[in-house]
């Protein structure tokens, strides 16, 4: 068993759930079920929590614009449900959505209508004039469409622009806030080292999201953009592909407590799968972004696990972990990252992330050991049990009839 805290797996561990809840948490023989208490045999297995992606976009289902455009929105909307599917029976019981969703998914979800993981929303990515999230093309085409009807529009200029964009977003239901502060690897127009927010307006949607006690987290690849996002004390730096060229922003990190969400997934499907721009920029980021996920860690600065990977097709979150691993983490560290730590860069530490009472039952059965071989997490048929606040969403061991 492998609680999600880093310390030394427990040998015939068990978890006992009440409702949606842990009660007990420990070896076998501590563990004081009541009678007639359902035991889920875990022998030869590891148990450990559910997985927390801090990012993702789950209305993502293509990058082919083409195809988008034709699909009808009713169809795009069972298609995000099924992207939630098989996000969840992955294992990744939480997601922080980076933009994209809107509130109407996190209901159904939360009612039970349709299966997903827990949801934190961003709704939009709060972008200048022509940054990332702006989806008016140089041609003059608006690719608006691609927002779902009733998300605020993202575009905002100027430091009074964001003020109201945050309470906009926040109004329509944002869990946190998300922004850009520099281009991208898939942006056409942009460099992933282009600053597209300054100081003043980073300040004001992190203040304006303090006045309603909101989270905020930034679209940062590296340069003026990602040292003006923490010295405007953004919670997480997203990316962070050139971390390594600024030393003075990972300590002021340190000093914060700013977390880091490298999203080593995105880069790697953006050099085998993208566009040619995208694969040439991924390709120029490689080695730095090992290097700054190296100087992250060598100075203490909280990492937690994101992908940024669902336009590739979703359910195959887990993979980051190997790549993290690959990186230059031990399998414990990536599984912290997927875990503990991305609770609490989420915000929801006081309830997910770990093995412990009094939190959700969310929790895997995995066929093999994670911590010897950490691809195992990405292998779908050896996850052989997935559990979301004390509910089985997907039980593949083979003594079950249903599997």
């Amino acid at each position: 068993m492998i609680d999600g805290n880093g310390g030394a797996p427990v040998i015939e561990g068990a978890v006992l759930i009440e409702s949606d809840r842990i009660t007990q948490v420990g070896p076998a023989a501590s563990i004081v079920a009541p009678p007639g208490t359902t035991t889920i045999d875990a022998a030869g297995k590891t148990i450990m929590p559910g997985l927390i992606d801090c990012h993702d976009h789950m209305s993502y289902t293509s990058f082919d614009l083409n195809e988008r455009a034709a699909t009808p929105l009713s169809f795009t909307m069972m298609l995000i449900a099924e992207n939630m599917r098989v996000t969840l029976e992955s294992g990744i019981t939480t997601v922080r959505d980076a933009g994209g969703l809107d509130v109407g998914f996190k209901m159904a979800v939360e009612q039970g209508i349709i299966p997903g993981p827990r949801l934190l929303l961003g709704l939009v990515i709060l972008s200048r004039t022509g940054g990332i999230d702006d989806q008016r093309q140089r041609s003059g085409v608006d690719l608006s469409w691609r927002l779902l009807p009733g998300l605020p529009s993202p575009v905002c200029d100027g430091v009074e622009e964001c003020r109201k964009r945050v309470r906009e977003v926040l109004h329509a239901g944002a869990d946190v806030v998300k922004c850009a502060s520099t281009g991208g690897v898939s942006s056409r127009t942009l460099t992933a080292l282009d600053q597209t927010l300054n100081l003043e307006e980073l300040q004001v949607i992190v203040e304006e999201a303090r006045m309603l006690e909101k989270r905020t987290f930034v679209h940062a690849y590296g340069g003026l953009g990602l040292e003006n996002a923490v010295l405007a004390g953004i919670d997480s730096i997203e990316h962070g592909a050139y971390l390594c060229r600024s030393p003075e922003s990972i300590r002021r990190m340190v000093h914060q407590g700013t977390y880091l969400v490298p999203t080593f997934m995105i880069i790697a499907r953006h050099r085998e799968l993208g566009s040619p721009w995208a694969k040439k920029k991924a390709t120029e980021t490689a080695d730095e972004h090992r290097r700054s996920l190296e100087l992250a860690m060598e100075a203490g600065i909280p990492i937690a696990m994101g992908t940024d990977a669902g336009g590739y097709r979703h359910g195959h979150a887990p993979t980051e972990l190997r790549l993290l691993v690959e990186a230059g983490m031990t399998p414990m560290q990536a599984i912290v990252a997927s875990t503990s730590v991305a609770a609490a860069c989420c915000g929801l530490d006081a309830d997910i992330g770990t093995l412990q009472p009094g939190k959700y039952a969310d929790l895997l059965l995995v066929d093999g050991d994670p911590l010897r071989d950490i691809g195992v997490l990405a292998r779908k048929e050896s996850i052989s049990l997935v559990m979301k606040g004390g509910q089985i969403v997907i039980d593949r061991r083979p003594d079950n009839p249903n599997a």
